[in-house]
C-alpha cells in the first residue's frame, strides 16, 4: 500500500513537471511569435495557455491573446477572448482599455467612447486619466464631429490640454464640404468629386458619362435602337453615381479631416504593457 502511495507521488511530480515544461515552451513560442510580428499566431499560442494553465492565469492569457488579435486587425476574436477574461475576473482598467482600442479599430466610435469613459470614472492615477481623456476626445471627433464633447474630454485631463484645445478649436472653425452641394455639382458629372478634392475619380466620372452619352448619340443617329437603350442603361448608372458620389465625396472629406485632428490630438500619447511579465498584466503610459 505505501509503495503504491508512492509511486502515484512520484507519478503525480512527473506529470506535474511535465505539464510546467509544456506550458514554458508554449509561452516561450508565443514571445518568439510577439517579437517576430505574428500576431495572429501570438494569440493562438496565449490562447493555448488559457485552455491548459491554472485558472487564476487564465484571464490573463485571454486578454494577451485578444491583444494580439486587435493587432492583426481580428476584432471579433478580441471581442470573444474579452469576454472570457471578463467571465474569470479580470481586472477593470487593462480589459476596458483594450475593449475601447477593439471599438476603436473595428469603427465603433459609440462603443470605445462608452468604455473609455467608464475608465475615467475610475481611474486610479493621472497617467490613466489622462490616457483616457485624449482618447475619449479622439472618439468623440469620430462620431460625426461631437466638438464640444471632444473639448470637454480635454478639459477634464489630469493635464492642462490648452495646446490641443487650441488644435480644436482651430479644427472646428475650418470649413466643412456640404453633402447636399456635392450631390447637386454631381448634376455636372465629376464636378461634386472635384469639390472635395478628388479629382481623380472627378475626371473618371466626367469619362465614362461622356463616353456613354458619345454612344446613345452614335447609336440614335444611326437608328440603333437597342444601342440607344444599352449605352442610356448604363449611362443612367453612372449619372446617379456621379450625384451620389458626390455626396459621399464630401462625407469622405469631413471624415478624414476629423480623422485627422483627432490623430493630432492623440499625438504620440500611448499605453502599452510588459509582455515578459505576464501571468502579471503591467500598464505604462507615454506620452
Amino acid at each position: 500500500m505505501v509503495r503504491a502511495l508512492a509511486i502515484v507521488a512520484l507519478w503525480s511530480v512527473v506529470v506535474a513537471r511535465g505539464v510546467a515544461e509544456d506550458r514554458a515552451a508554449v509561452l516561450r513560442l508565443a514571445l518568439d511569435l510577439s517579437q517576430s510580428g505574428d500576431h495572429a499566431g501570438a494569440a493562438v499560442e496565449y490562447r493555448r495557455l488559457a485552455l491548459v494553465d491554472e485558472m487564476c492565469n487564465r484571464a490573463a492569457w485571454e486578454w494577451a491573446a485578444a491583444w494580439h488579435h486587435w493587432r492583426a486587425g481580428e476584432w471579433k476574436p478580441a471581442d470573444r477572448m474579452l469576454d472570457r477574461a471578463e467571465e474569470h475576473a479580470l481586472e477593470v482598467l487593462p480589459l476596458r482599455l483594450l475593449r475601447g482600442e477593439v471599438a476603436r479599430s473595428s469603427g465603433d466610435a459609440l462603443a470605445a467612447a462608452f468604455f473609455w469613459r467608464a475608465i475615467g470614472e475610475d481611474a486610479s492615477s493621472s497617467h490613466e486619466a489622462r490616457i483616457v481623456s485624449l482618447r475619449m476626445a479622439a472618439a468623440e471627433l469620430a462620431r460625426e464631429g461631437r466638438w464640444s464633447e471632444a473639448a470637454q474630454a480635454l478639459q477634464e485631463s489630469s493635464k492642462n490640454e490648452q495646446d490641443r484645445l487650441e488644435v480644436l478649436d482651430r479644427a472646428r472653425r475650418m470649413p466643412v464640404k456640404r453633402p447636399w452641394l456635392g450631390g447637386l455639382l454631381g448634376v455636372i458629372p465629376g464636378l461634386g468629386y472635384v469639390y472635395s478634392g478628388e479629382y481623380a475619380n472627378g475626371a473618371r466620372s466626367f469619362l465614362l458619362n461622356a463616353t456613354f452619352i458619345t454612344l446613345i448619340v452614335l447609336a440614335a443617329r444611326d437608328e440603333n435602337w437597342a444601342g440607344v437603350g444599352v449605352a442610356g442603361f448604363f449611362e443612367i448608372t453612372w449619372y446617379t453615381g456621379s450625384i451620389y458620389g458626390g455626396v459621399d465625396a464630401a462625407h469622405r472629406w469631413n471624415r478624414q479631416q476629423r480623422e485627422r485632428v483627432a490623430a493630432e490630438i492623440r499625438g504620440n500619447a500611448d499605453w502599452f504593457w510588459d509582455e515578459p511579465a505576464l501571468p502579471l498584466i503591467r500598464l505604462q503610459f507615454r506620452y
